[in-house]
């Protein structure tokens, strides 16, 4: 039902020009209650059929044979201005989502090279060598503004992560709570994004997915780094802190509703979960069997019940003001 049929029928005095705008208001708001009805958390919008992948795959083809033939600069320049006209077509006319990602690799790469090349025997103020990274900065940034598209704050956030690491000459071996720090940053520009549509059905629920995707293994890693340099725990201590981190990383996921926070630390609590499970029962049988099992075991069940038991745990405290900020606790 669409407006130019309602129009057609308060023509015929089927029903009344005043019934008409009624109707429409009435469809559009029917139609975002079912939306959000259907809507079940962390809808991963990269593919609407099979035809985007397979675009998606003819733009690797073609980023992989321009490459070849790209030999010097300027057919690195004609590379990006043809990729910047597809991008138009495909993301800017089409909305094309994984095609879109896989054109800003592309684009990415080209200007990585060409700034490369254009810095190269130079001494440039202040960015120096990182000067490509702040031209794929840049580029993302653009690419965002132009389309839209939340893959793009992936690059950025990445990019001025290096450049900050890079232009401080901090160093990361010594100092690894560095990682620590810069991802709670972004997690903190995530979560911002996430309170802003927690109904997740907008663009900007996509923008904080990406950002915990990268917050997640930054904070990790950065703890997991701090354990293992530590002289003052030993190996069964440190699969403990291991198991323990990754607990919280479940209740923090559960309680955002954001399941990809957990991807970053599941190889590090598989690590300590095989440690610690060969410490203490290194005589059983089949054991790196039964391990797998309980984890799979632990991801369908979670995985069916995640909204039952986020409910569960965290509707006594539907009420804090923290709460507003998260996706409602209510099983879909």
């Amino acid at each position: 039902m669409n407006k130019k049929l309602l129009t057609k029928a308060a023509e015929q005095g089927i029903i009344s020009n005043e019934q008409v705008q009624l109707l429409l208001d009435f469809i559009k708001a029917e139609q975002t209650v079912t939306s959000l009805a259907e809507n079940t958390g962390e809808q991963l919008k990269f593919i609407r059929s099979f035809g985007d992948i397979f675009i998606a795959l003819g733009v690797l083809l073609l980023a992989f044979t321009s490459n070849q033939l790209a030999v010097n600069t300027s057919y690195q320049l004609i590379s990006i201005a043809a990729f910047l006209l597809i991008a138009e077509w495909l993301v800017g006319y089409k909305r094309l989502v994984l095609p879109g990602i896989t054109i800003l690799l592309s684009l990415l790469y080209f200007v990585n090279k060409v700034a490369d090349a254009t810095s190269s025997g130079s001494d440039i103020p202040i960015l120096g060598e990182s000067l490509d990274v702040f031209f794929i900065i840049i580029t993302s940034l653009l690419f965002y503004v132009r389309y839209k598209m939340p893959f793009s704050l992936y690059p950025v956030a990445v990019g001025c992560i290096y450049l900050a690491i890079e232009l401080s000459g901090i160093d990361i071996i010594e100092y690894p709570s560095v990682f620590i720090l810069l991802g709670i940053a972004v997690f903190m520009v995530a979560m911002w994004y996430d309170s802003r549509d927690t109904l997740r059905v907008t663009s900007l629920s996509d923008n904080g997915f990406w950002l915990h995707l990268l917050a997640a293994p930054l904070i990790v890693h950065g703890v997991m780094v701090s354990l293992f340099l530590s002289k003052h725990s030993g190996l069964q201590a440190n699969s403990l802190y291991i198991l323990l981190l990754f607990v919280l990383f479940f209740f923090i996921a559960l309680f955002v509703d954001r399941r990809a926070i957990l991807v970053s630390s599941f190889a590090y609590a598989l690590y300590a979960v095989f440690k610690f499970a060969y410490q203490q029962f290194m005589q059983v049988d089949n054991l790196t069997l039964f391990i797998f099992m309980g984890v799979g075991i632990f991801v369908i069940f979670f995985g069916t019940y995640w909204y039952k038991v986020r409910k569960l745990i965290f509707s006594p405290i539907s009420s804090l003001a923290i709460c507003k900020f998260v996706p409602s606790f209510g099983v879909k």
